[in-house]
């Protein structure tokens, strides 16, 4: 350890002489920045400066990459026109191999301007892109595609302005041959059929979605495509498979501990997951987004966990972990963590140690030991040609070595609901979440929904994607009975103290429904015994997809902003009391509404204007929405009263239908509001909006 802080005291040193490091900016909705997957060019060039000058471990990390044989240049791509993983034929080796030389000698290029190294990389890449056409094989063909796919996509950013590079060819094979076919299918499904190939949704490692996460974040930036971009971080985010944030590290245990979906496997696997999803977190800080911090550090936790099992302290502590696998769900359990693989050397620490350490100032003591202990680190190498050391591109020492305080900001996005007071409704009974008294210790229950204040909570983000929920009769919070992590464990109230089992995710399942999720044991909120009766208690229940872990929020007063599916950059608004989608509204009020249950039922909602309260969006009889005052009428209250329903073109976001006619929906035509009956993909997304925080 006192080699790294000299050698960050060293680097500190040069890079202020040499000049600030460019600050990577919030990129949320603009154009992506280029180079910008695992690297920017704010990378290269501190690569470059430290090499020249033999500063170390830089210059380690070099010589350990010049030193591989696959980095060396004239090598003639293999490229073929079909790759198979698993089963009879598989050759993915030609694959990995020639992905691993291209970026290998992409890297050198950068560092050292060597023409032909850049030539060696722009040949590889472009033999590939001409000739590939299908990716297949068994089920590890979706290994193959994110594996291969996310470096593949990494090394053409860094030549994506070399001469005689082919960006256009690369973008479509990346698009047609890895990403829609099998990263995308395999996330979320599509045309080319159902997602997790079929399978029950808890079936596949961790691993397999994160590789395929990964791919199509790089994909995403690769091909300048925001909305591929957006399905990747998306799903780090909620994603209904084992490699979303919450599902593959599923329990917080004390002392800045959090356990990792595949430590019960063994620790090939476990190291393989951290290094993909810190893949992703890098990335996606590259564009401005902050995954590393989401879920309020949620991954350190998990990294710190899988780093001290390997470097050989047996203190690590193991819940019970259970999951559904196969077509059915049959049950799976693991009871202790396992020891097969112990002590795996992948190269993926130096990342993690750098930018929670270097870039955010944070303690990491088992990943930096972790990192001591492995040294500079390699990557795949043409003497040891076994498949698992070409999962990850390697040489972190080199490429993400940097000094304290160093190497820009991210933003961490808000929550997926904006705050206010809602009901929560169960799918399966129809009942609301309700408490059957006011002190500690009251017990939490379904009871008929009767709209009484023991029945509306009180939510508020914490930041990360988690929130507060507190009873509005009491102040009290939800609170999962003595930070269990056990089944069964009863959601009562009690004083609010900020703990792990006092926080929650909503996380989407689809259909305007969600799971309310206790973020220390991943458990969503459960009706005992799927009972339909009044008084049945709540419990937290591994995730089983049924309808008693399945909630509706009812908006009892939300403030929100009415973001357009198709025009991210344009709200709702009023204008001379008119309704229409705008960017850049000014004032800013007139694109923010209170969200409250609605005039004509309380099941619906109505938009009340923020700064023209008693206002409140209604459709007039010609089909315009227009801001008009309540006038207390049965007709007004039917008027400006919607269902909200699962978005047509997006079931996470919102879709709102007149509350006497379900047949017409609110949507933007020629930036205008009405409210119409139609169809299609072009009047689908006209009418789905995102509901966010003001």
């Amino acid at each position: 350890m006192k080699k790294i802080l000299a050698f960050s005291m060293m680097l500190c040193l040069l890079v202020s002489m040499a000049g600030n490091v460019r600050e990577v900016e919030a990129a949320t909705t603009g154009p992506f920045v280029h180079p910008g997957i695992l690297h920017t060019q704010a990378d290269f060039d501190r690569m470059t400066q430290m090499v020249d000058a033999n500063v170390q471990p830089y210059r380690d990390g070099y010589d350990r990459l010049a030193s591989s044989p696959l980095s060396a240049s004239g090598w003639t791509p293999r490229a073929t026109e079909t790759i198979i993983r698993g089963g009879t034929g598989d050759n993915v080796a030609l694959l990995y191999i020639d992905v691993a030389r291209a970026f290998q000698n992409a890297v050198r290029w950068k560092v050292t301007g060597i023409k032909a190294h850049g030539d060696t990389a722009v040949n590889i890449l472009n033999a590939w892109s001409s000739t590939l056409t299908t990716v297949t094989g068994n089920a590890d063909r979706y290994l193959a595609a994110g594996l291969f796919g996310y470096q593949l996509a990494n090394a053409s950013e860094i030549m994506r302005d070399y001469p005689g590079f082919n960006v256009t060819q690369m973008q479509d094979m990346l698009l047609n041959v890895f990403y829609k076919p099998l990263n995308e299918r395999f996330l979320i499904g599509n045309e080319f059929g159902d997602d997790h190939n079929g399978a029950y949704i808890q079936n596949y490692w961790a691993n397999w979605d994160l590789c395929n996460m990964a791919a199509t974040v790089a994909i995403g930036i690769f091909t300048d495509r925001r909305d591929i971009y957006d399905i990747g971080i998306e799903y780090f985010k909620n994603g209904a498979g084992n490699g979303s944030i919450y599902n593959a590290i599923p329990f917080l245990h004390p002392g800045g501990l959090a356990q990792w979906q595949e430590s019960g496997r063994d620790q090939p696997h476990s190291v393989l997951g951290i290094g993909l999803m810190a893949a992703t977190a890098e990335m996606a800080w590259n564009q401005g987004d902050d995954l590393y911090g989401w879920a309020n550090n949620r991954f350190l936790r998990a990294a710190e966990y899988v780093a001290k099992y390997n470097n050989g302290d047996d203190n690590v502590p193991f819940a019970t972990y259970e999951w559904g696998s196969g077509v059915n769900g049959s049950v799976q359990r693991q009871t202790v963590i396992s020891s097969s693989g112990r002590g795996d050397a992948r190269p993926v620490w130096a990342m993690i140690y750098n930018h929670y350490a270097n870039r955010k100032g944070l303690s990491v003591p088992n990943i930096a030991a972790r990192v001591q202990l492995l040294g500079t680190e390699g990557g795949p190498n043409a003497n040891n040609n076994h498949a698992s050391t070409f999962d990850q591109p390697g040489y972190g020492t080199l490429l993400y070595t940097r000094p304290a305080g160093s190497g820009g900001t991210a933003t961490l996005s808000d929550g997926n609901i904006p705050g206010g007071t809602y009901r929560f409704i169960v799918r399966h009974s129809g009942k609301a979440m309700d408490t059957a008294g006011t002190t500690n210790g009251a017990a939490v229950q379904q009871w008929t929904s009767n709209g009484g204040t023991n029945q509306q909570w009180i939510v508020t983000h914490l930041g990360g994607g988690q929130y507060s929920v507190r009873d509005v009769r009491s102040g009290r919070s939800l609170d999962v009975a003595n930070a269990s992590l056990d089944h069964t464990a009863r959601f009562q109230l009690w004083s609010y103290h900020g703990g792990d089992n006092q926080r929650f995710a909503f996380i989407p399942v689809g259909e305007g429904y969600h799971r309310i999720t206790p973020v220390h044991s991943n458990k969503p909120v459960d009706v005992d015994g799927v009972s339909t009766a009044d008084g049945a208690l709540l419990q937290q229940w591994r995730y089983v997809l049924g309808g008693n872990q399945q909630w509706t929020l009812e908006p009892v007063s939300v403030n929100v902003r009415l973001q357009s599916h198709n025009f991210p950059d344009r709200y709702v608004r009023h204008s001379n009391n008119r309704a229409r989608i705008d960017a850049d509204v000014s004032p800013v009020q007139d694109a923010q509404f209170r969200m409250v249950a609605g005039l004509a039922d309380s099941r619906g909602v109505s938009f009340e204007s923020v700064n023209f309260p008693g206002r409140y969006l209604r459709v007039r009889s010609n089909g315009e929405v227009w801001l008009d005052s309540n006038d207390s009428t049965t007709a007004f209250a039917n008027d400006a009263t919607f269902r909200r329903v699962a978005g047509l073109a997006d079931a996470q976001k919102s879709s709102y239908q007149m509350w006497m006619d379900s047949t017409r929906y609110l949507r933007h035509q020629n930036n205008l509001l009405y409210a119409q009956i139609g169809s299609g993909a072009l009047f689908e997304a006209d009418a789905t909006f995102t509901e966010i925080a003001p």
